[in-house]
């Protein structure tokens, strides 16, 4: 199951992505990727990362004889791809990045496909943490989403941009199986008026998440984001999880 979160920046995406790799890790192996270029999601599981995609990308892009001979293209991205996996606690983290510089990264972004084609298929749940604009989903580079968690804040507005992600999502012509609505950092109960905008805009499933205070905290002590079970965003999540498992 590939399960891919895109939201505007601060509302949380991250946040929930990383609560959501935490509690499927206790049901196996979980292909975890970093596909927003603010690469906050290694902070929030507590895995340090010292390699990204967009690192192998570049050098391979500025350099292409670097590439070893006797070995093609496809072998050497694939190693390399491998090389740069952070393993954790039954998480496989990879982070994107982002290319950057001259250059045609076509084949690059081809090879990347046929690697995770075949690298999500060992796995029972891929959590893909994107960048509001969806660029990996939208190239393909990540081949579809079973499920895809848009993120709001409490506010009509909020809402409206989650729709029209969803809309992105459905012109550049993603798979998309079953789209939630996740309205989250609510200061109270939901409100009638967002669940009446949320239907407007075509959410029949929607998620309410409150404020969580302990998610502040390890944000303004720069801590990792592991919330005891009983925290307002891991019943949140564990929400989610209930309806998508």
């Amino acid at each position: 199951m590939i399960i891919a979160l895109a939201g505007k920046g601060g509302v949380g995406k991250s946040s929930i992505s990383s609560q959501i790799i935490l509690q499927l890790s206790k049901k196996g192996v979980v292909l975890a990727v970093d596909a927003d270029p603010n690469t906050n999601l290694p902070d929030k599981l507590g895995i340090p990362v010292d390699a990204t995609i967009g690192e192998i990308r570049n050098r391979i892009v500025k350099d292409p004889d670097s590439i070893p001979g006797g070995v093609s293209k496809h072998e050497y991205v694939a190693l390399e791809i491998r090389k740069a996996m952070h393993e954790h606690d039954n998480i496989d983290l990879l982070v994107m990045g982002r290319p950057e510089g001259e250059g045609c990264y076509c084949f690059m972004n081809n090879v990347l496909k046929e690697c995770f084609d075949g690298m999500i298929k060992k796995y029972e749940f891929t959590v893909v943490d994107n960048e509001a604009g969806m660029e990996h989903l939208s190239r393909k580079i990540l081949p579809k989403a079973d499920v895809l968690l848009l993120v709001s804040d409490p506010t009509k507005i909020g809402i409206r941009t989650a729709a029209r992600l969803s809309a992105v999502a459905s012109e550049v012509g993603m798979k998309v199986g079953r789209r939630i609505l996740v309205i989250n950092n609510l200061p109270g109960d939901l409100p009638q008026e967002l669940t009446d905008e949320a239907r407007a805009n075509g959410f029949s499933d929607v998620v309410a998440i409150r404020h969580d205070p302990l998610v502040y905290s390890a944000g303004l002590e720069g801590s990792s984001l592991k919330l005891p079970d009983d925290s307002v965003l891991s019943k949140g999540v564990s929400e989610i999880i209930k309806m998508i498992i």
